[in-house]
């Protein structure tokens, strides 16, 4: 019999993923967690063959939640399921660990191959979010040097503390430089690199690195 977690905050949703895992996996016992002190409660106290877990998660840290996970069960089968652009959010979370990335508009036979890739100890991401790191992986190999180039190196230390997190007053008092002053070479930052958010820059140094 297979234990499964569902860590999702909003009634519906939680409704739609119980009744896709009850046809995947029959017999399941599903445990739902309304937010994260919850499910990593849960995980202390249960041994789980899969979790189902939101990125916007009440009392969660984004892509932070998925080491919190592994440090409770290592080999926990996670799929992230959310309503965040997955062409945006999909590779971040791959990277930090999590097994697989499905979008809550997705169909349901979409969300049934995921969970079954999951649990078989494949990756999961859509074809969709698979042809975009491809075409940027290209582009990247077929540049003759890495945009990263064009950052200075005070620029460079900048933009990998905002891949970690960390917020402009946190970067300013880390390298004693004034907040506006960091808010200037973030916008540099985005500009010379053409990208929009944290999330797109963090995507760029993973595949740029």
């Amino acid at each position: 019999m297979k234990n499964i977690l569902v860590a999702e905050d909003h009634p519906l949703v939680i409704i739609g993923i119980v009744s896709m895992l009850a046809e995947c996996i029959p017999g399941a016992v599903i445990f739902k967690a309304p937010d994260f002190t919850r499910t990593l409660d849960l995980l202390e106290k249960h041994p789980f063959d899969l979790l189902v877990m939101d990125i916007n998660l009440p009392e969660g840290d984004k892509v932070s939640m998925i080491d919190s996970v592994r440090l409770k069960q290592p080999s926990l089968p996670i799929l992230v399921c959310s309503s965040y652009d997955e062409n945006l959010y999909a590779l971040p979370y791959l990277k930090a660990g999590a097994n697989g990335y499905i979008s809550k508009t997705a169909p349901s036979d979409e969300f049934k191959l995921a969970v079954e890739n999951v649990m078989n100890s494949k990756i999961y991401a859509s074809p969709s979010v698979l042809h975009n790191a491809f075409g940027m992986l290209l582009n990247s190999k077929n540049s003759n040097k890495s945009g990263l180039i064009k950052l200075s190196d005070k620029e460079i230390e900048i933009a990998r503390l905002l891949t970690k997190g960390m917020s402009t007053k946190e970067i300013s008092e880390h390298i004693n430089l004034s907040a506006p002053s960091i808010s200037i070479y973030k916008s540099k930052i985005f500009e010379k690199l053409g990208v929009k958010n944290i999330i797109e820059l963090t995507t760029y140094f993973e595949l740029n690195s």
